[in-house]
């Protein structure tokens, strides 16, 4: 049928397409009816071209057009197999003999290739192990993804005697609970790290406390079976590169000494991934008065706030960020009579059903509904007008949007509702100095009878991480410049005008694939030197004066480096492609709308009932979100992103997910099973001319279809 061979065409597409090679769509040489035909036309039929190892039985079976070229196949096999160029070549039977075709030439239906081993691409083999330093998300997540790789030579370093980092197990409070939904942050993650054991998280609490978390580590780290890779209760203190740094045979000799005590030895390794995790200094400011305070005065990580002795009292906190507000949620919920948050500028914050959306959706969700989505919570809670806020920069119709703060979204319906109960002030001034039980503000206020200040004032970064790899500076994420010593942290602050995510998991996925990929095929990365990566690539230096190492970097700088690193290799970013698809499915699998909205519903019931035990006599505040309400934000998702969803996800007998990373030269890839995937490939391919236009010797029709008569007479003519 027509339906039938439409839908051939289009897999037909997605195979060469996702082989690196070039389609000529057929639309571009259409003639008007009643108009003669000017110039060479292609022939776009499709048809099946034969590869075979030459002087071996191997061979496979590929989609070509008629009108492909020899230099286009070449060139895609090399960059898939990590061959030589110059060694490849095609042969092909004319006759009795064998002769070798020219690259300009259209590709024959059954081919022999000198120069390629094997249709299977082979990773590169390192002589030493692979190194990870931090044990925290970004690392066990690196472990994981090379066990199920196969790839079992590889050695994790981390101070803390289980995994977990430095952020849930040191800074964390005991009752610091994940602030984004289950799903956006489990370490399993990623289509291609489903397990039977680690399947799509149903039945994990959807904001679990910092013990759950912890266990989740564990949990994986089990189920991987990668513990005996880690290497607990050790310093990497010294790193020697031994040999040149850009050469290919060079390595590193590690210092490992055990954080109790004990003989320093000497580790080996070819490749350095690190992850010194969230930044880990306190911000150390002194305010005029705090010796005569007479209160509790602490930073509100580790413990270290007597939140048991908190009943009845007023407590200030110095700042704004994430962590700022998940102390005033602790400060609450053990009886404080109310919370101050004083800050300098008030960050925009997130209700609940705004940060689900945004991880379920397949394709990011534009600021402008983000923002929208804001306003049932702050107009309930007289929280202003999301659209106003300092870290709002949008055209005067609304329709463009971009966020820039320091900070990243804290997530929580109980902020609003403490606001709402009197619970938490927001105080939009500055600390001057201290009295007793008294914190007089710059602006003149005074608030009396707080026995308890907290400084959630921001974190620094450790100059020995800078020290550890000799460098004054990061080549994008590349530590000294040097591509196999990758280094990523939860970059500060946000900028952004549409939003994949407000959690950590999606970005840790993608950048672990991308730079085993390459170390996987290390041929890949020198190509992207020839292109002029390291050129391109953005340069952060260590600032002295702001106390600011080299490697602490903000998420702009990030996604700078990202970019250009994806621009000058597309195949990395088809490492990731059914990554929205995963999220869309994912999510409507573990935390489905009515679900999560009932647990919403119920959390938000559970603290009014709390805030009333504790002598609040507001009367019930219904919760401001609804499923229609639900329903409507994705409606307008799909109006402004022309990608169909819904609320209730994807259909029952939606075929399952393939994992991306296993399909093969000439196999359908993962993506392709979705026909929704497959237009919007086509109506891509239509716009990539390019290719083919750079090599053209301007007689062909899809040319000259582009040119005005008198263009064309004047081409003819000359």
């Amino acid at each position: 049928t027509l339906r039938e061979n439409r839908q051939e065409a289009l897999e037909r597409m997605a195979i060469m397409s996702s082989m690196g090679l070039h389609v000529f769509h057929p639309e571009w040489q259409a003639v008007p009816q009643g108009n003669m035909p000017r110039g060479r036309q292609y022939s776009t039929t499709f048809k099946k071209c034969t590869l075979r190892i030459f002087g071996k039985d191997e061979e496979i079976t590929i989609p070509v057009q008629t009108c492909t070229r020899v230099s286009d196949v070449k060139d895609a096999l090399c960059a898939s197999l990590g061959a030589d160029p110059e060694r490849v070549s095609f042969m092909v039977k004319q006759g009795c003999s064998i002769r070798k075709q020219m690259l300009s030439e259209e590709i024959a239906s059954v081919v022999s290739i000198k120069g390629i081993p094997t249709f299977r691409p082979e990773r590169f083999a390192w002589p030493h192990p692979v190194g990870v330093i931090g044990a925290g998300y970004n690392g066990l997540k690196t472990a994981m993804i090379y066990a199920k790789a196969g790839n079992e030579n590889f050695v994790v370093f981390d101070r803390n005697d289980k995994v977990g980092g430095y952020c849930w197990i040191t800074a964390a409070n005991k009752g610091s609970k994940l602030q984004t939904e289950f799903g956006s942050f489990h370490i399993w993650w990623g289509q291609d790290l489903v397990t039977e054991k680690c399947p799509y998280p149903k039945g994990w609490e959807i904001w679990p406390k910092k013990d759950k978390v912890l266990a989740h580590f564990q949990h994986a780290a089990e189920a991987y079976g990668v513990l005996d890779k880690f290497q607990f209760k050790t310093n990497v203190a010294k790193l020697d590169v031994m040999g040149e740094k850009d050469k290919h045979d060079r390595y590193y000799k590690l210092a490992v000494h055990p954080v109790e005590g004990g003989d320093t030895r000497e580790v080996s390794v070819s490749i350095l991934y690190n992850f010194p995790g969230c930044m880990t200094r306190n911000r150390i400011i002194e305010y005029p008065g705090e010796d005569i305070f007479e209160g509790h005065i602490a930073y509100g990580m580790n413990d270290d706030c007597p939140y048991h002795e908190l009943k009845g009292q007023q407590i200030a906190i110095l700042g704004n960020g994430a962590f700022a507000v998940e102390n005033a949620r602790t400060c609450v919920e053990h009886g404080a009579h109310k919370v101050f948050i004083i800050t300098r500028r008030k960050n925009l914050a997130s209700p609940r059903v705004p940060c689900w959306f945004v991880h379920q959706g397949p394709i990011p969700t534009p600021g402008k509904l983000v923002l929208d989505m804001f306003k049932p919570m702050y107009e309930l809670a007289e929280f202003g007008d999301p659209w106003e806020y300092w870290s709002v920069h949008a055209s005067s119709d609304h329709s463009k949007v971009s966020i820039v703060q320091n900070s990243r979204f804290g997530i929580g319906d109980v902020t609003f509702l403490m606001v709402m109960y009197g619970k938490l002030e927001y105080v939009q001034d500055t600390l001057k100095r201290c009295t007793k039980h008294c914190l007089h503000l710059t602006g003149g206020r005074k608030l009396e009878g707080v026995t308890v200040i907290l400084k959630s004032l921001g974190l620094l970064g450790d100059w020995a991480v800078d020290r550890l790899h000799k460098m004054s500076q990061m080549v994008g994420y590349f530590c000294d410049g040097d591509w196999r010593r990758p280094l990523m942290i939860d970059a500060i602050g946000m900028n952004a005008a549409n939003f994949t995510t407000f959690s950590t998991g999606i970005g840790s996925h993608g950048f672990i694939l991308s730079n085993k990929y390459l170390f996987d095929y290390p041929r890949e990365f020198y190509r992207m030197v020839d292109m002029g990566l390291m050129r391109q690539l953005p340069t952060h230096k260590a600032d002295k004066d702001l106390d600011k190492p080299a490697y602490v970097f903000d998420v702009k700088y990030m996604m700078s480096a990202s970019i250009i690193i994806e621009t000058t290799n597309p195949h990395l970013s088809q490492l990731s492609r059914n990554d929205p698809e995963y999220k869309y499915r994912m999510y409507h699998a573990a935390h489905p709308v009515d679900y999560f909205l009932e647990q919403c519903i119920a959390d938000w019931d559970h603290y009014q009932k709390m805030f009333k035990e504790q002598g609040c006599t507001r009367e019930y505040v219904p919760y401001p979100y609804n499923r229609k309400m639900i329903e409507g934000y994705f409606a307008e998702y799909v109006k402004l992103t022309n990608y169909p969803v819904t609320a209730d996800g994807p259909a029952a007998d939606v075929p399952p997910l393939k994992d991306c990373l296993e399909s093969a030269i000439g196999d359908l890839p993962a993506w392709a099973d979705d026909r929704r995937t497959l237009e919007g490939m086509e109506q891509g391919l239509r716009k990539e001319k390019k290719w083919w236009q750079q090599r053209s010797n301007g007689h062909e029709l899809f040319l000259r279809n582009e040119l005005p008569d008198d263009a064309t007479r004047m081409a003819l003519e000359s």
